[in-house]
């Protein structure tokens, strides 16, 4: 069997999936991931909320979520909530683009097992997302 890399992107214009598709790309061969099978989905920060009430058992909007759906053929989904990632590229004074690539590059992290709940957890996984955000922007 041929292997792929198949992402998928819901609710982003062209020039974002384009964009997003290199971080995606980037976090996959740093972790030398070679097959895999992953959606990327757009929703309201209503939607995230309800995600994470349902599946993280958190009434909160967050900025992303990830599913590692089946881990053998590396399948999975990841949410990313449209109005906070927006106040966020304001808070941090970039464009929404960059901060889109940010949560992309954060989300398939999670899925490849980086964690960010506890505080040493947390330091690798930002350390790595912010190394390859820096080679793709800087």
């Amino acid at each position: 069997m041929k292997k792929q890399k198949i992402l998928n992107f819901f609710n982003f214009n062209s020039k974002c999936k384009t964009d997003l598709q290199k971080c995606a790309l980037s976090v996959l061969k740093s972790e030398k991931i070679h097959s895999c099978n992953i959606n990327f989905i757009l929703i309201s920060d209503a939607e995230i909320k309800k995600l994470n009430r349902k599946y993280r058992k958190t009434n909160r909007i967050t900025d992303v979520i990830s599913f590692l759906i089946d881990p053998k053929t590396f399948t999975g989904d990841i949410y990313i909530a449209r109005e906070r990632s927006k106040k966020q590229a304001e808070t941090y004074n970039h464009i929404w683009l960059m901060e889109l690539a940010y949560l992309t590059i954060h989300g398939v992290l999670h899925l490849c097992g980086y964690s960010d709940y506890a505080p040493k957890n947390k330091k690798i996984m930002f350390k790595k997302q912010d190394e390859i955000f820096k080679c793709i922007f800087y």
